[in-house]
């Protein structure tokens, strides 16, 4: 069995190659068993499709708002 660390790590890989069948056998079961994972698998598959929003639509933009929340996480990431 994964533990939550291995499955989020398979989940990563999976986004950019195929998983042989047995490890996304084990993943999918783990995913079945925690929360924690599927909700970290679905932000992944989010920001993909964010991600790739963002770069076919020119017109895409962050707001000023957006834009300062970042910022400001940056800037307490860094004071620690």
């Amino acid at each position: 069995m994964l533990n939550c660390k291995q499955a989020s790590q398979l989940a990563s890989r999976s986004m950019d190659e195929k998983l042989p069948l047995w490890k996304n056998m084990v993943l999918k079961i783990h995913l079945i068993l925690c929360r924690s994972c599927t909700n970290f698998t679905r932000q992944l598959v989010f920001l993909r499709e964010a991600s790739r929003y963002s770069r076919t639509n020119l017109d895409f933009q962050l707001t000023e708002e957006a834009r300062q929340r970042i910022a400001n996480a940056l800037k307490d990431m860094q004071n620690g």
